[in-house]
């Protein structure tokens, strides 16, 4: 067992390296998740951040570039057949972004021309599964906010009013380029 072990070890560290020498993207399924909010609400223009980032605190290798792809279901119990998403990232507290962002309770209020898009905009019909990409364009934030620990993803809403949402990610794999 122990040798299998190594072995497995070896292996991995291996396929690591020849990975990270070569640029080729390491990939690597993630698990299913979901986002559920009381409402999502047309943003009127503005990226919509929460006030406390998403954390990597389990001794992450330096990534040089990231993207993240799979699929996105969008479910609500009232309001909108359709929902039009935009997805920012910042690997810095949007709170730091001088005149950019409003501070508001639990959120952050930003103009988009500041901030990095980390997908283009999609619209997502209820109850139906759709293909997402996370980090085309600009994998960089993803990236270093991924090295720093920590990263803030927030999303520009058109268009739609929908009650006790959810945004079902499925199927999900991270491209990782470590050197």
């Amino acid at each position: 067992m122990k040798t299998l072990l190594r072995t497995s070890a070896l292996v991995l560290t291996l396929a690591t390296a020849l990975a990270a020498c070569s640029k080729a993207p390491l990939n690597v399924p993630l698990n299913n998740f979901s986002i559920q909010v009381d409402a999502l609400v047309d943003t009127a223009g503005k990226v919509v951040y929460p006030k406390n980032p998403a954390e990597f605190r389990d001794g992450v290798v330096d990534v040089k570039s990231i993207t993240l792809t799979g699929n996105l279901t969008y479910n609500a119990t009232a309001g909108s057949n359709q929902l039009t998403l935009t997805f920012y990232a910042s690997a810095d507290d949007p709170g730091n972004h001088s005149g950019n962002c409003q501070d508001y309770t639990s959120f952050y209020l930003c103009d988009p021309a500041g901030e990095k898009a980390i997908s283009q905009p999609k619209t997502f019909t209820k109850g139906e599964k759709s293909p997402i990409e996370l980090g085309s364009p600009n994998p960089d934030v993803l990236s270093t906010g991924i090295n720093q620990e920590e990263i803030w993803i927030g999303a520009l809403v058109q268009d739609s009013l929908a009650l006790d949402s959810r945004l079902e990610f499925t199927d999900m794999v991270a491209h990782v380029v470590l050197f």
